[in-house]
C-alpha cells in the first residue's frame, strides 16, 4: 500500500447542510479561498454579461410594442425577420468564435466582443429604418455569438461536476431575470424619458443598455480568468490557485485545450453520439421555448383601436416578467437539487421538467386563446419549464466530454448553433407575428417535440451509463469531485474515502 502526497483538491462527499447549500463549506481553507475568487470573478462578469445580453434580445419585443412599430412601419411581418436577421449574424459566428477560444486567452476574446457588442448595440438607438434594423441587428448577433458557449466551456473547465451545475443555473437565471429588467426598465423610460433629447423612449433603451455593457467589457479584461492550463498568474489568481485548479481537473479527467483542430478530429466530434445526442436537444430547443413568446402578443392583442385599452403598455411590459421569474426560480431550485440530494444526477430534473411541459402545451392548444386571464396567463407563465433544464444539459454535457477541451468547445458552439438556426426558421412558420397570439398549430409542435425531448435525454442517460460501466470494468474512470454516487465507488464496491490532515485532504490511498 502506498500513499501519495498531500493533496489540496477535495474529495470527500458533502455531509452538512452547509455543503448542500453551497458546496465550498465543505473543502479545505485554501480550496474555499480559491473557489471565492473563481466565483467572485467568473460568476459575477459572466452573470452580468449575460444579463445585458439577454436585456438586448428582449428590448427588441419590448421596444416593438413600445413605439418602435408605428415610428418605423413595421406592420407586415417585418419583426420575425429583424428576429431572424440577428439569428443569422449569430449563427455564422458560432464555430468560428469557440475555434478561436481555444486558441485566444479568455481574457482577451471575450472582452473584445463585448465591446463590438456595445458599439452596435448604441447604433440602434439610432436606427431610421427597418433596413438599418435588419443590418445592426445582423452585426449585434455576430459579436454575440461566441458570449454564451464561451462562457459555459469556462466553467466547465474549471469547475467540478459538484459545482458545475449550481454555477451554469446561476449563469442561466440571468437569461430569464434578463426580460424581468428589461420589462421595467422599458416601462421606466417610457414614462421619464420618451421625447428627451428628441428620442423615443424605444431608442433610449438601447442608448442607456450600451452604458450599462461598456464598463463591464472593460473591467472583464482585468478580471476575467482564462482557462486553467493558460492562465498566467495575475493580481487575482496567484501561481498556487493554477496549481489548484489544474489538479481540480486532472482529477475529473477535465482534459486541457492543445489537440490540433484536423478534418478528421472534426469529423469524429460530428459522429460521436455525445456530439449528436446533445445538438439533436438543442436543435429543438427553440420549438420549446417558442410559446412563452405569445405572452406579450395575447396581452397587446386585447387592446383595439378606437377602445379603451384593455392592457396599458407598463403591463404588456411587465406581466410577461412573471414567466421569466418562474424560469429563475424554477431552475436554480433543479440545480442545487441535481448537485445536492441528487448527488450530481442530471436527468431526473430534466426529464420531469419536459413531461410538465408536454401537459402546458397541450393545454395552450385546447383552451379557448381568448379567455379569462386567470385560465390562460398561468400557462404562460410556466411554459417555459423545459427550457429551464439548459443549464443542466450544459453542465451534463461538459462532464461527459471531460476529456476532450476541443471537442467541448465545439458541441457547446454546435448546440447553439443548430439552435439558433432553427430558432431563425421556426417562428416563420408556426409562431409568425401576424398570426399571434393564435398560434395553436406551433403550440400543438411544441407538445410533440417535448415528448421527443423526453425520448432523447432518456436515451443519453442510457448511452452515458453504459459508458461509465465500460470505463468502471476497464479500470478508467475519474473518481468525481466531493459527489458519492456510483462513479465514485471501486469495481470491488468499496467507496473511496480520504484523510483530512488539518486543513488538506490526503488523496484516496491506492492499491499497487
Amino acid at each position: 500500500m502506498v500513499q501519495k502526497a498531500a493533496s489540496i483538491a477535495s474529495s470527500t462527499p458533502s455531509v452538512s447542510w452547509r455543503g448542500w447549500l453551497w458546496d465550498s463549506a465543505d473543502v479545505s481553507k485554501e480550496e474555499r479561498r480559491f473557489l471565492l475568487k473563481l466565483d467572485f470573478t467568473l460568476l459575477t462578469f459572466g452573470t452580468l454579461g449575460m444579463l445585458i445580453k439577454w436585456i438586448d434580445t428582449s428590448n427588441i419585443t419590448n421596444a416593438f410594442v413600445s413605439g418602435m412599430k408605428e415610428d418605423l412601419n413595421l406592420y407586415q411581418n417585418q419583426y420575425n425577420y429583424i428576429i431572424v436577421s440577428w439569428t443569422v449574424g449569430y449563427i455564422v459566428g458560432q464555430w468560428p468564435s469557440n475555434f478561436i477560444l481555444t486558441r485566444v486567452p479568455a481574457h482577451i476574446w471575450i472582452p473584445f466582443l463585448e465591446i463590438g457588442w456595445t458599439v452596435f448595440t448604441f447604433a440602434l438607438a439610432g436606427a431610421k429604418s427597418y433596413t438599418h434594423l435588419l443590418a445592426l441587428r445582423f452585426v449585434v448577433g455576430l459579436f454575440e455569438a461566441g458570449y454564451w458557449p464561451a462562457l459555459y466551456y469556462i466553467l466547465g473547465s474549471w469547475y467540478n461536476k459538484r459545482e458545475l451545475g449550481k454555477r451554469n443555473g446561476i449563469l442561466q437565471s440571468a437569461v430569464s431575470i434578463a426580460p424581468i429588467f428589461s420589462g421595467f426598465l422599458q416601462s421606466g423610460i417610457y414614462n421619464s424619458l420618451n421625447g428627451k433629447a428628441g428620442l423615443a423612449g424605444w431608442r433610449w433603451l438601447f442608448i442607456i443598455n450600451g452604458v450599462i455593457s461598456l464598463p463591464v467589457a472593460v473591467l472583464a479584461y482585468f478580471f476575467l480568468p482564462d482557462t486553467p492550463h493558460t492562465a498566467k498568474p495575475t493580481w487575482v489568481f496567484t501561481e498556487r490557485d493554477i496549481e489548484i485548479a489544474k489538479e481540480r481537473m486532472e482529477r475529473v479527467g477535465r482534459q486541457p485545450e492543445g489537440k490540433p483542430y484536423t478534418f478528421k478530429t472534426i469529423l469524429g466530434y460530428l459522429t460521436s453520439w455525445k456530439t449528436l445526442l446533445f445538438t439533436l436537444i438543442f436543435t429543438m430547443q427553440p420549438f420549446t421555448s417558442a410559446p412563452s413568446t405569445s405572452f406579450v402578443f395575447w396581452l397587446k392583442a386585447h387592446n383595439k383601436k378606437g377602445k379603451p385599452p384593455v392592457y396599458s403598455i407598463s403591463q404588456i411590459n411587465e406581466y410577461p416578467t412573471i414567466a421569466n421569474a418562474f424560469n429563475a426560480v424554477y431552475s436554480l431550485l433543479t440545480v442545487w437539487i441535481s448537485d445536492g440530494p441528487l448527488r450530481g444526477r442530471r436527468w431526473p430534473t430534466i426529464i420531469f421538467g419536459n413531461l410538465v411541459a408536454i401537459v402546458v402545451f397541450v393545454l395552450l392548444v385546447v383552451t379557448p386563446v381568448f379567455g379569462p386571464f386567470s385560465h390562460r396567463a398561468p400557462l404562460y407563465i410556466v411554459c417555459g419549464i423545459g427550457g429551464s433544464a439548459v443549464p443542466l444539459t450544459m453542465a451534463w454535457m461538459a462532464e461527459l466530454i471531460s476529456d476532450n477541451a476541443e471537442q467541448r468547445a465545439f458541441t457547446a458552439a454546435s448546440m447553439n448553433t443548430l439552435q439558433y438556426t432553427f430558432n431563425a426558421w421556426i417562428p416563420l412558420v408556426w409562431f409568425q407575428q401576424i398570426h399571434q397570439p393564435n398560434v395553436t398549430p406551433g403550440n400543438r409542435g411544441a407538445a410533440v417535440v417535448a415528448g421527443l425531448n423526453v425520448l432523447v435525454f432518456s436515451l443519453i442517460t442510457y448511452l452515458a451509463h453504459r459508458e461509465k460501466l465500460q470505463k468502471k470494468r476497464n479500470g478508467q474512470l475519474a473518481p468525481t469531485n466531493g459527489v458519492l454516487d456510483s462513479e465514485t465507488q471501486s469495481t470491488d464496491g468499496d467507496e473511496k474515502k480520504a484523510v483530512v490532515v488539518g486543513d488538506k485532504e490526503i488523496v484516496p490511498v491506492e492499491k499497487i
